[in-house]
């Protein structure tokens, strides 16, 4: 072989010692968490994580005695030579100790001062530990409220945000008030840590309405050993849309006009029993629709899409300036009662008629 080659050929062997090297230091760096101290007579011991590290003593001839404890408990007491190349292990191989300089009266003169402040150089390795599998659930809903018509869509996201891998992972799905033809159990032999799965299902409104709509999961893992729960409430619209209108002002002598306008908002009929207070005060002019002078009541069905209107007068002989009551419905739709108060706030002013301040 030529000389040259032979250059070549050492080269190219250093390159791959090198390389071979600076990978081993990466899974290492990965693996370990790396700490170089120096302890003393006068700076005794170093904690790392949960471990103390403490000198004990110095021979004066590159090696001491140190005494390794974790969280208050003796684990062992070992001995370190300058520039050890073999690592001490301890802890069941959670730790990894070696002198790289302790100072030798003989050689290491310049290192501590012996007797005096003898020093020892220590490189610490602790095992990295990794934070278990840990699973994440999630239910996402497609719309913030709904029509009764509409298909609610939940989002089931199953995700592991451990660093180990989750395994025998069972996804249950449910819900209350809702139908879906969708299959509601699923499983997975295991999700890589950092990985998710997801499932979406379709549900309708059922006939008979549950007190709490929601669609809620349950995911169990580790043979069963460990589980989580989420759910996610379902807002539906308003069932009906209530208006009410009166005369804002007038005299004594006026008739006061009040209007209750009621839609169903929903692809369904509803038994409604709709109430309204008159004000303090006023009398109802015709009064035969009620036998109470002070409450006005009906009691009807009203069809999808439906608007019905309520009418009525009153009067009053006390000049004033009067709140108008909201009135408010109870709702009977697939076996649950609702009441629904409209969002209405006026006042109505009442002057003295001009006939009356004239018989003054």
């Amino acid at each position: 072989m030529t000389l040259k080659k032979r250059i070549k050929a050492i080269v190219l062997a250093f390159i791959i010692i090198l390389m071979i090297t600076i990978c081993s230091q990466g899974v290492l760096d990965n693996e370990w968490d790396i700490t170089t101290c120096t302890l003393s007579y006068s700076s005794p011991e170093i904690l790392v994580d949960s471990y103390k590290i403490k000198v004990v003593d110095f021979d004066g001839h590159g090696s001491a005695q140190f005494n390794l404890s974790r969280n208050g408990t003796f684990i062992e007491s070992i001995v370190l030579r300058n520039n050890s190349i073999n690592w001490n292990t301890i802890d069941n191989g959670q730790v990894e100790i070696k002198g790289n300089r302790i100072t030798d009266k003989d050689k290491l003169a310049g290192f501590g001062r012996w007797p005096d402040d003898p020093k020892a150089e220590l490189i610490i390795k602790l095992k990295k530990q990794e934070t278990p599998d840990n699973i994440l659930l999630e239910i996402e809903i497609d719309e913030d409220d709904y029509l009764l018509d509409e298909t609610v869509t939940a989002k089931i996201t199953v995700k592991n945000v451990g660093e180990t891998d989750a395994h025998n992972i069972r996804l249950s799905v449910g819900a209350n008030g809702l139908i879906t033809r969708d299959k509601l159990e699923y499983e997975y032999d295991t999700i890589k840590d950092g990985s998710s799965r997801s499932k979406t299902l379709k549900f309708s409104f059922s006939q008979i309405l549950s007190d709490n709509l929601s669609v809620f999961a349950n995911v169990t893992w580790d043979e069963g050993k460990k589980d989580i729960g989420e759910s996610e409430e379902i807002e539906i619209e308003p069932l009906l849309k209530i208006t009410k209108s009166m005369t804002g002002y007038g005299n004594t002598s006026s008739v006061f006009f009040t209007t209750i306008g009621i839609a169903n908002n929903h692809p369904r009929k509803i038994h409604i029993v709709l109430a309204d207070v008159i004000p303090n005060r006023f009398t109802l002019i015709d009064s035969s629709t009620t036998k109470d002078s002070h409450k006005m009541m009906w009691e009807f069905d009203i069809n999808p899409g439906e608007r019905k209107t309520f009418e009525y007068q009153l009067s009053t002989d006390q000049p004033a300036s009067y709140r108008v009551p909201n009135p408010y419905a109870k709702c009977i739709l697939g076996g649950q009662t609702f009441i629904i108060t409209p969002d209405y706030s006026t006042v109505i002013t009442v002057r003295q008629s001009s006939k009356e301040e004239e018989g003054e």
